[in-house]
């Protein structure tokens, strides 16, 4: 007599952005697959089998599920706010399962692919170069009378990010940094973005494809140090580096002409990745920059957004997006009812600010704590209660 085979929901990161989906999957009652480069990630404890293995390694992925085929089916493969999005892609076309096209993840986490992809459907990009080398760097700074930042190729939350100052120049540290945060053997120099007066400078936007059409979810501003002029009450003993971003509102506040410019280019760009393409229904997140030209799409990911937007603000707000992703990943159709169930703001009146702690002398996003406050009074008001909460120590750390 056959032994009976579980079915299993396979979640590639594990870390506390990815708790709330761990524990849904686990609250459907699939057995929970987790694989994550970290021998004790935080979500660990909820998982019924853990491997641990870099999220980014294909072949070690396959290699697993060929030998949990025997005991284990394997219903659905995702991530959530998390970059490992092509091996999530590649697992799931290797078991049959839904996901989109691998090149487009491949499109999404090399920026000098994105620029070339963006420029070419006719969107507003900033002048970027690939460097091999320092020398190759120095001599390509030495032609242009533009300021620059340098980028790591394939890499987020600012890692190798820094703002190339035109009295110092470009150290070979610095060179150095943002090589060694991506993986591809360059970096990236790119023109330095002026943003717009009038507004926060960035903002990230989710919308779900599915038949061909694009469907908007939601957007977030996000707060740099360069908006803290919009914010007195944020008081910084010192200002972080600029690519460090310090919070973000829930929903985004820009005039609704801004909003019709940003969803037609996410269709424009989503378009040229082939997301009206594919089978099924897949998330795909813009993040943008508001400069004195116009919205420039910095980066596209086909994955929710981290930094507690999907997994927090949000669900302050009646949503619930890492449920939605689930069952996106099931197979389940993007119909009314899945719509209104998941990615439906049932609370959308309310607004929601979410502050992060910034450690000394901190160069990227990595490692930082954050806080969540709601309402329905002024956003200063919100944001000075969510600053309470991080002097506090009042963290947005979920319960195992």
């Amino acid at each position: 007599m056959e032994s009976a085979v579980t079915n299993a929901i396979w979640l590639i990161a594990g870390g506390p952005m990815q708790f709330i989906a761990a524990k849904k999957i686990k609250e459907l009652g699939y057995h929970l697959i987790i694989s994550d480069g970290s021998a004790e990630p935080f979500c660990k404890p909820l998982a019924d089998t853990f491997i641990q293995v870099d999220t980014f390694a294909v072949e070690p992925h396959l290699a697993a599920a060929e030998r949990l085929r025997t005991s284990l089916k394997v219903c659905a493969v995702l991530t959530t706010a998390a970059d490992c999005h092509g091996t999530v892609a590649r697992l799931a076309q290797h078991l049959g399962l839904p996901h989109i096209d691998p090149e487009i993840s491949d499109i999404c986490r090399d920026k000098t692919k994105t620029r070339d992809l963006l420029r070419k459907a006719g969107l507003l990009q900033p002048q970027s170069h690939r460097a091999n080398t320092y020398a190759q760097a120095l001599d390509i700074l030495a032609r242009t009378s533009s300021s620059y930042v340098i980028k790591a190729t394939d890499n987020s939350g600012s890692r190798g990010f820094a703002v190339i100052d035109a009295a110092i120049g470009l150290s070979e540290d610095q060179f150095n940094e943002s090589l060694r945060m991506g993986t591809t053997g360059s970096v990236i120099l790119e023109e330095r973005l002026i943003s717009y007066d009038g507004q926060i400078s960035e903002a990230s936007a989710e919308t779900v494809w599915q038949n061909g059409k694009m469907y908007w979810i939601n957007w977030v501003d996000r707060i740099f140090p360069r908006d803290l002029r919009f914010f007195p009450q944020i008081k910084m003993s010192q200002k972080p580096a600029e690519g460090i971003e310090i919070g973000h509102i829930n929903p985004a506040r820009h005039d609704f002409s801004v909003k019709q410019q940003v969803m037609q280019d996410i269709e424009v760009a989503g378009r040229s990745l082939g997301m009206h393409r594919q089978k099924g229904a897949h998330i795909l997140k813009a993040d943008l920059f508001f400069s004195k030209q116009g919205p420039v799409i910095l980066e596209m990911t086909p994955r929710t957004s981290g930094g507690w937007d999907s997994s927090g603000s949000s669900m302050a707000r009646g949503a619930d997006i890492p449920g939605g992703v689930i069952q996106l990943a099931l197979g389940k159709e993007l119909d009314l009812q899945t719509w209104n169930q998941f990615f439906n703001y049932k609370d959308s009146e309310r607004t929601v600010a979410v502050m992060s702690t910034i450690p000394d002398q901190a160069k990227d996003c990595v490692g930082r704590q954050f806080a969540l406050a709601s309402g329905y009074g002024s956003i200063d008001q919100i944001i000075e209660e969510a600053l309470s909460k991080v002097q506090k120590g009042e963290y947005l750390v979920p319960l195992r």
